[in-house]
């Protein structure tokens, strides 16, 4: 075999294996509505209703669905328990407010496995929810909306905002004001449990409760 042949084959062989690598798939990704499939073409629309869940009103404090996780970044940090309330916008429910995670914690709603509906067993778990402010009228609420760690970081934020809105119309619609309940969408990024199995999953796919109290003065806890 002369040289002139063994370059072409060469060249032959590694033309061949750049085209396989490049038909393989990415590992332990669900194929996600709205976003790319694993060969990277589109799978269609998140909940099947022409394009990614879009409100007029999101990202506006008070309108369907609150502000968005930037717009709550942007608005001092709400989550990390160190914003100071007085540098939130003007309007956000959560100005002159404390953040209360205990006083719901076990009102904490629960999901089946890439669902937004709320089941039976979980629903009256919102009840309480929707009394304790209706007997408290200077109180306000945030709901967060969580997922566990399957599928992209995209689609597990759109999930959790689906959760979050479920519970929220479950609220707003018993006659508490739009204007007192905000929602956030963490994605997977904040589990419950750091594990890796269904054990742990079952309690990532959430949402929660947060009351907003009047502020005492000081930073959010």
């Amino acid at each position: 075999m002369n040289r002139l042949t063994k370059l072409g084959l060469i060249a032959l062989i590694a033309v061949t294996a750049v085209g396989t690598g490049c038909t393989k798939k990415p590992k332990n990704i669900t194929p996600i509505p709205g976003g790319m499939s694993n060969n990277g073409a589109p799978t269609g629309d998140l909940g099947g209703r022409g394009g990614p869940i879009r409100d007029p009103n999101a990202g506006k404090f008070g309108g369907l669905g609150g502000p968005t996780s930037t717009d709550l970044a942007n608005g001092g940090g709400l989550g990390n328990g160190k914003s100071d309330p007085s540098a939130l916008p003007s309007g956000d429910p959560r100005a002159g407010k404390d953040e209360d995670r205990e006083t719901f914690k076990s009102n904490t709603v629960y999901f089946a496995y890439d669902k937004s509906a709320i089941v039976a067993a979980e629903a009256g778990k919102i009840n309480p929810v929707i009394e304790f402010l209706k007997s408290h009228p200077d109180n306000n609420l945030l709901i967060e909306g969580h997922c566990d760690e399957r599928g992209t970081e995209e689609y597990n934020r759109a999930l959790g905002e689906r959760r979050a809105l479920a519970l929220r119309e479950k609220v707003v619609g018993a006659g508490i004001s739009g204007e007192r309940v905000t929602t956030i969408s963490y994605g997977e990024d904040r589990p419950a449990d750091p594990g890796h199995d269904d054990s742990a999953w079952s309690k990532n796919r959430r949402g929660e409760f947060i009351l907003l109290t009047p502020s005492k003065g000081g930073s959010l806890k």
